[in-house]
């Protein structure tokens, strides 16, 4: 039991490197998730774009 908390002590960036590289990832997405609703600001602004208007934003 020593020996493997030793290890995982010794050897911890092995394993969090991915684990926090993968929740950064998550997180990123899901802010990005959130940046959408507004994307083309008529959401933002509570209007319809026109019918020669084009999207602001992809």
């Amino acid at each position: 039991m020593m020996n493997l908390l030793q290890i995982m002590c010794d050897h911890w960036v092995h394993s969090h490197v991915p684990i926090e590289l993968v929740f950064g990832c998550y997180l990123g997405r899901k802010n990005d998730g959130k940046l959408t609703a507004f994307r083309n600001k008529n959401l933002l602004y509570k209007r319809k774009l026109r019918s020669n208007e084009e999207v602001t934003w992809m």
